[in-house]
């Protein structure tokens, strides 16, 4: 079985709410050994500076439920101080692990990932073996042990909510059925309906999500957010399962904000009883209305996006760049008299191309996952660093900046890989030799970094992927790149847009300050 199969192993070990957590926990731990081939796999509680072992498989002596020690003589110390996972080949060479914790354990290779409770770090979810790996962790397997983690947080911080509403059932009314039902599904944003419709409750946080206030909303209908025709019959379809009893989620559902723009939302639509009628005894006769449960859903859709592109631009350009190959391939097979040298340089160049190209689809696969944490981030160093390696690369090319001493913006330090590729993009495809210039200025509210190159223009399909996100089968591995800048600049609240010039092409990106924000 692969990566992919292990992984569905575990969502369906999670997916029952009902099932017993600690069962749960120690079928994910059993899957985990068996996938990453590790002897050991232990649950961790973390409370005052001790490491408590809460579940285990495995026969080490030390890595048993009810076994404990001070956590600076832990091999999980260090993986709850860092945000990723901790993954380590061969501990005895790692500074990462302490003297003290390898001659406590003696263990050889590491992979652990902290839990999460309630915003709280609860613990860890580890997995190890006395013996040390020789091949190092990828990222499947990286990504393996922090799915076990964050689903074991969420099913400990499930449970323990359930236990609190248990200790209140006798009590609750309408308001805490409603509570309820956020908690279980612990979306964004809530509304609430009547049976005809009307909006009677809407959270603080929909003024972010939909533009509009609650109190704009109290007893409007709730075509008032659809965006079309099709939407509200959409809608309509969900609102009637709904108020049959059943509940219903819908995917990617348009809503039209109060500027008119459209966001992209999935929402968890469940009934609402009257509370006054116990739990046992509800029918369809007793809901007197609908809470829905709104996420907005555009950044996964970026991430869908992105993942559309790289599909569809690997397979019209690998296919287009390696009939290049194959043909000229044949011809040096039957010609051996000939210009061999320039047939072998045209096949050099296909190759070249195809490698640039997929160079870019893996720099998109690496940043696709990581989520916007915005922080103060100085602009100068980056494109310093850019200009060393574009001129190391292209000895030929003539780059000038014009910046001030620091500009600090609210960002990401994964931003250099977006002016990375539009600087390399200008060196490529600027004059010959290409010469280049980038400005840089702060304001109260951008950081602005413009890329100015003498070459003959971008074409109208690259111009699409920076203006709008436009994503076609004809963008070609220039515009991979180009997208990759688009999808991580948008991200992190930044703009990005080609400023008409008379000659050569000129891109203008801006990164918010926080004065801005």
């Amino acid at each position: 079985m692969g990566a992919v199969g292990y992984r569905d192993q575990i969502y369906e070990i999670f997916a029952d709410p009902h099932d017993d957590v600690e069962t749960q926990i120690e079928q994910a731990l059993t899957t985990g050994t068996e996938y990453l081939d590790l002897s050991l796999g232990f649950f961790t509680r973390i409370t005052d500076g001790t490491q408590q072992i809460l579940h285990s498989t495995g026969d080490h002596p030390l890595i048993q439920p009810g076994e404990s020690c001070p956590l600076d003589q832990a091999y999980c110390r260090r993986t709850v101080e860092i945000d990723s996972q901790l993954a380590i080949e061969d501990a005895h060479a790692s500074p990462e692990i302490s003297d003290t914790a390898i001659e406590t354990f003696d263990l050889g290779a590491y992979i652990g990932a902290k839990v999460i409770v309630s915003g709280e770090v609860y613990g860890t979810a580890c997995f190890a073996d006395t013996e040390t790996r020789e091949e190092p962790f990828v990222d499947a397997e990286r990504f393996f042990v922090e799915l076990i983690a964050r689903l074991s947080g969420q099913a400990i911080e499930r449970r323990s909510y359930e236990r609190e509403l248990a200790q209140h059932e006798e009590r609750l009314n309408e308001q805490q059925e409603i509570y309820r039902a956020v908690i279980d599904a612990n979306f964004d944003s809530v509304f609430r309906f009547d049976t005809d419709g009307r909006f009677t409750y809407a959270s603080e946080s929909v003024q972010d999500l939909l533009g509009y206030s609650p109190a704009e909303l109290q007893g409007k209908p709730i075509t008032i957010t659809h965006p079309d025709s099709q939407t509200t019959e959409r809608a309509s379809k969900h609102r009637s399962r709904i108020l049959s009893g059943e509940p219903a989620e819908a995917r990617d559902l348009p809503l039209q904000k109060k500027s008119g723009d459209i966001v992209y939302t999935d929402i968890r639509g469940v009934p609402i009883y009257d509370g006054s009628v116990p739990e046992s005894e509800r029918s369809k006769d007793d809901i007197v209305g609908i809470q829905l449960l709104i996420r907005d859903a555009t950044d996964r859709r970026q991430r869908e996006g992105l993942i559309s592109v790289i599909n569809r631009v690997l397979r019209h350009n690998v296919r287009n760049e390696m009939s290049v190959i194959r043909g000229w391939a044949e011809i040096l097979a039957e010609d051996t008299d000939t210009e061999h040298a320039t047939k072998a340089t045209a096949i050099r160049a296909a190759a070249t191309r195809l490698l640039d190209l997929t160079e870019s689809a893996q720099r998109i696969e690496q940043n696709r996952e990581l989520s916007p944490e915005l922080e103060p981030t100085d602009i100068i160093p980056l494109v310093n660093r850019i200009v060393t390696e574009c001129e190391t690369r292209y000895s030929d090319v003539s780059i000038t900046v014009d910046a001030p001493d620091e500009a600090i913006a609210e960002t990401v330090p994964r931003v250099e890989v977006a002016l990375f590729e539009l600087v390399d993009n200008a060196a490529k495809h600027g004059g010959d030799p290409a010469s280049i210039e980038i400005d840089v200025g702060v304001s109260d509210r951008w950081v602005t970094c413009r890329i100015h190159d003498d070459g003959s223009g971008l074409p109208n399909t690259e111009q699409g992927v920076l203006e709008a996100g436009e994503e076609t089968p004809l963008v070609h591995g220039q515009g991979l790149g180009l997208w990759l800048s688009y999808w991580i600049i948008t991200t992190v609240d930044g703009e990005i847009e080609v400023i008409e010039v008379d000659q050569g092409t000129t891109i203008e990106l801006r990164l918010p300050t926080s004065s801005g924000e």
